[in-house]
This record gives C-alpha cells, structure tokens and sequence, in this order.
C-alpha cells in the first residue's frame, strides 16, 4: 500500500510557507488507458499541485525519510509510554494548580483593595494615600487619644467625690476647703463637668 510522506526543503527569502516535496513511496504502477482523445494527467503530480508541493515523488521503493521516523514512538515499551503520560498529567495538574493560585492572589489583592479603602476612611484620608501614610495617620490618632484620656482623667480627679455633712459633692464643683465649701454644696452625681464627660444631659432644676 502506498505511503504519503512530507520532505522539508530549505525555506527561502521569498517563502511565505516552508517548500516541501510529496513523496509516495511503495506504489504500484499507475494503469493509463490509451486510445482516447483526452490529455493523460499524472494522478500524484495533481494532488501535489493541490496541496502546493514544489514536485512529487512516486516510486515503488520505500524511502526513509529520517525526519519521518516513528520507530522511536513504535518501539517504545508500555512503561515509558505511562511514565510519558504520567509526566504529562503532572505537568498540567502543576498548570492548573499555578492557574488557581493566581485566582486566589488576584481574589485576595481584590480584598485588600477594599479593606484598604475601608481603613483610609476611618482614618479619614485620602483612598490614594500609601500605607505608611495609613501607619503614621493610625500613630497620630492614638497619640492625641492617650492625650485625651491623660487630660479626662486630670479633669475627673479635679472634681472628685468628698464627704460632706452624710453627703457625697464635688470638690471643684463645691470649692471644698477641708471642712467647709466656699460655693453651695454641689452633690457628686449632679456635677456638670462630669456628667458632660460621661455624655449625659444636663437636668433641669425640677429632676
């Protein structure tokens, strides 16, 4: 049975495809009928004139095209064609597992966009600032914390509590002077200041 073969010839400047030669080798000999009228026309030269082959070749002779060869292929014993496989199914289930992790980074740079924006804005700065612009924004905010909280607890041991006559008053508040008050007795628990620190109403005189 005849065998159709590819033979590479050098690719030259002009060449929009690599050339090639159609060769058939292992052919029997064409049958032409004669005594009629039309033109003989060479099977294999149309086919390589379709496929765009620079000529063919047809002889009954086998020729070994070294390009061609699949002995290597034939020749090969079921357990390197496994190991072949196993190599192959390692190396997409490393694509796949290299795909996922990139879905996982992009997914969690998605995340940290958001909590990013989240945390700028209860800094109240800029969403385009940095992080280190975020870090030094965080320290100055505790900083003027501990400093609010170091200047509550100077004003609440300013007014606080003392005995006075079986009740508890403000000193600030009453002007305590060790025994008796320079102002009208103001009671502990109806101290302004306090009560305006602890985020409390003021009460009317009737409370």
């Amino acid at each position: 049975m005849a065998r159709l073969q590819i033979l590479e010839l050098p690719e030259g400047s002009s060449d929009d495809r690599p050339p090639f030669v159609l060769v058939v080798d292992e052919s029997m000999p064409q049958r032409i009928l004669l005594g009629f009228d039309n033109p003989i026309r060479d099977y294999w030269q149309d086919i390589a004139d379709k496929i765009g082959a620079r000529a063919v070749i047809v002889t009954p002779e086998t020729v070994e095209i070294p390009a061609n060869d699949t002995s290597a292929y034939l020749c090969e014993s079921g357990e390197a064609v496994r190991s072949r496989a196993d190599e192959t199914q390692g190396r997409t289930a490393e694509a796949l597992r290299l795909a996922h992790e990139r879905t996982d980074i992009a997914r969690d740079m998605d995340r940290l966009a958001k909590r990013r924006n989240e945390l700028a804005d209860a800094l109240g700065i800029d969403r385009l600032r940095d992080w280190d612009d975020m870090r030094n924004a965080a320290a100055r905010l505790r900083q003027e914390r501990d400093a609010q909280a170091l200047a509550i607890g100077r004003v609440r041991d300013l007014h606080r509590p003392v005995e006075y006559r079986g009740t508890s008053i403000c000193v600030e508040c009453s002007a305590f002077a060790g025994s008796t008050t320079d102002n009208a007795p103001v009671a502990y628990n109806q101290c302004g200041t306090l009560r305006a620190l602890n985020g409390e109403t003021e009460r009317s005189p009737e409370e």
